[in-house]
């Protein structure tokens, strides 16, 4: 009769902290792509609509009032928060991970 081999079980007891530079930003959104080491780039950004680069106001009655300007839309500012590359199996978890705690999220976890 064959011995029947117990499954080792592995347990880990981890703590979490902050880094000292730690931050908590926005993030919009993500631009990246694949290195020539095949390592996935990903930087998060935020879009935000550019201020005007000048500014006409008169004074009118003790009121500030902004004088028209020219209607030319102002570009829109993609603004690179940060950046991390990740090896493409660690990429395929967080990606993983991501789109389970969006269900959660949205209420569809089940799905």
């Amino acid at each position: 009769m064959a011995e029947k081999k117990e499954s080792k079980v592995h347990k880990a007891h981890i703590v979490f902290s902050k880094a000292e530079g730690y931050k908590l930003v926005p993030a919009t959104g993500g631009w990246g792509g694949i290195s020539p080491q095949k390592e996935i780039i990903l930087d998060f950004y935020v879009d935000q609509r550019r201020p005007p680069s000048t500014l006409d106001v008169e004074e009118r009655e003790g009121k500030l009032k902004e004088i028209a300007r020219d209607p030319k839309p102002e570009p829109i500012d993609r603004i690179l928060q940060f950046g991390v590359i990740l090896r493409p199996d660690i990429a395929r978890s967080i990606g993983k991970f991501l789109i389970e705690k969006a269900q959660e999220a949205f209420g569809d976890a089940d799905e």
